[in-house]
């Protein structure tokens, strides 16, 4: 069972490899300005929705007709990575649903199926060969063996190439065995960075309180 769902994992890693090239996919450049080309191209439909916290996205399709509905007000880093999640249903798991195998929707009852979108999504935003190579860089820059939480932070501010969060960091850092579980899991990477690097605008106190003032009573 482990063999064939690894051999589906490497599947899944190939076809995101490929897409990135059929799309011209540029690490570094892709946002969500190219993935809605990609879905324009693609001819999908995207439906900003009052989804429940627990569900970020969800694909759809009927009669060749696909849409994603997302979650509105869903940042960019989230949403980015959810668009591209979705993607993979389309590409890979759309004949299940045509077929009448998957109904719209059920698929996140499947956990294979869903893990590998995940899979995909990671590998297609940030290929683990690329963020190898920069990690690699980073720690014989800094004389490193593994990555502490300042490492993870620097590294996402200085070095990293993809519009990604910490936690995609934290877990692709694990797999590769770059870090320690007990030395990431729970630490509060935003936190330490606002410390290290200083909070932006939109989260200092100061400019908190302007707003709230500026709102109509």
């Amino acid at each position: 069972m482990t063999s064939d769902r690894d051999a589906y994992y490497a599947k899944i890693r190939e076809l995101a490899r490929a897409k990135r090239e059929e799309f011209s996919v540029r690490t570094d450049a892709l946002g969500l300005k190219e993935i809605n080309g990609i879905y324009r191209r693609e001819k999908i439909k995207i439906d900003t929705r009052p989804l429940s916290s627990r569900l970020k996205a969800l694909y759809m399709c009927s009669d060749n007709s696909y849409s994603v509905a997302i979650r509105e007000k869903l940042p960019k880093t989230p949403k980015l990575f959810a668009l591209v999640h979705e993607l993979k249903h389309h590409w890979a798991d759309r004949h299940l649903m045509e077929q009448g195998i998957l109904t719209c929707g059920s698929y996140n009852e499947n956990e294979l199926i869903e893990k590998a979108a995940e899979v995909f999504a990671a590998e297609f935003i940030y290929p683990e060969g690329e963020f190898s190579e920069h990690a690699s860089c980073f720690m014989e820059d800094r004389k490193i063996r593994t990555f502490c939480i300042d490492d993870v932070v620097h590294f996402k501010r200085q070095f990293c190439k993809a519009k990604v969060s910490y936690t995609f960091i934290r877990k692709r850092l694990q797999w590769l065995n770059l870090a320690a579980s007990e030395r990431l899991d729970g630490a509060q990477f935003q936190k330490r960075e606002d410390e290290l690097y200083g909070a932006p605008i939109h989260r200092q106190p100061w400019f908190k309180e302007r707003l709230k003032a500026k709102r109509p009573i």
